[in-house]
């Protein structure tokens, strides 16, 4: 299933390419949904393959804007634009 999914992503993209020519705000939203579909794919497979538990923490700058829905969910609320860093620790 990942693997049709994978392929699926990559044939929006080169199917998308000359839609950057024809009309660019298709091309953003086309490219959009192939990030959603690869971001969706890669959190199943982990879930699916090697279940892991996620850390999620920040310093004062972003209190108020992550919080953890009742079905244990995250919600975030971050503002329009936002520099975002992941710290991989394996221990």
């Amino acid at each position: 299933m990942p693997v049709l999914i994978a392929i699926r992503i990559v044939l929006s993209e080169f199917v998308g390419v000359p839609l950057y020519w024809i009309n660019k705000e298709w091309y953003y939203k086309n490219i959009a949904l192939a990030k959603e579909g690869f971001g969706t794919t890669i959190t199943c497979m982990t879930k699916w393959w090697s279940p892991t538990v996620i850390r999620i923490s920040g310093d004062e700058s972003v209190r108020g804007q992550l919080r953890q829905l009742p079905d244990g969910r995250l919600e975030c609320s971050f503002p329009e634009r936002i520099v975002l860093i992941a710290n991989h620790q394996v221990r």
